[in-house]
């Protein structure tokens, strides 16, 4: 009987012991699994760049990604770095069509890392290379996406150009995003540029959101 009531525990925790073991096993084969860097080669990053990689246990999905940013113009150094950020965030690097959006909507490399670092390189490319193609700068694009970060309201790039075509100026613009202005904001602030306030005035009807 005893017996019998042992045997039954075991079979009970095989399936689980099965299933523990197949993770393992999957995992252990995803590092054992050769993973060859030609893509890389052959989309223009250089040797150097390509050792620094090495090192940092990239997967064959990850390496295809970052190849179609390297094809899309982004800098080599830079596509290093993105896979540095993708580790600091213990993740992979999924974002190879959206870097290499951002880089053809004439987004610099430093900007491409920055909405990297704020994780908003796959969520907000889109939105962000059509703000930039409205002539709105990257120091702006930078400021919306550490706000959209934090979870604050942000105006949309139609409202981002509008104050910037009222003649807002850039320095007053980043102020006015790192303060929580919303779409409804923007047109307020476009209504009292038009009417020829000053950018001090209109910062001053528009203080830092609690």
């Amino acid at each position: 009987m005893k017996m019998f009531s042992m045997r039954r525990r075991v079979l009970s925790w095989l399936p689980a012991a099965i299933a523990v073991a197949a993770a393992f096993g999957a995992l252990a084969c995803d590092r054992l699994e050769f993973v060859s860097m030609k893509p890389l080669d052959e989309a223009g990053v250089g040797y150097n760049a390509i050792k620094q990689l090495e090192p940092l246990d990239m997967n064959k999905a990850e390496v295809a990604e970052l190849a179609k940013a390297a094809k899309g113009g982004v800098g080599e150094a830079t596509c290093v770095l993105l896979i540095h950020v993708a580790r600091g965030q213990h993740t992979r690097f999924a974002e190879g069509d959206a870097a290499a959006a951002l880089h053809a909507a004439n987004l610099s490399d430093e900007t491409i890392l920055a909405l990297a670092q704020l994780r908003q390189l796959g969520t907000w490319s889109g939105e962000a290379a059509a703000i930039r193609l409205t002539g709105t700068s990257d120091r702006v694009i930078v400021a919306v996406a550490k706000q959209r970060a934090a979870g604050h309201p942000v105006p949309g790039g139609a409202s981002l150009a509008r104050m910037k075509d009222a003649g807002v100026s850039e320095a007053a613009i980043i102020e006015l995003v790192g303060r929580g202005i919303s779409d409804s904001d923007a047109a307020g602030v476009e209504w009292r540029k038009k009417k020829g306030w000053k950018d001090e005035q209109i910062l001053h009807d528009f203080p830092p959101k609690a």
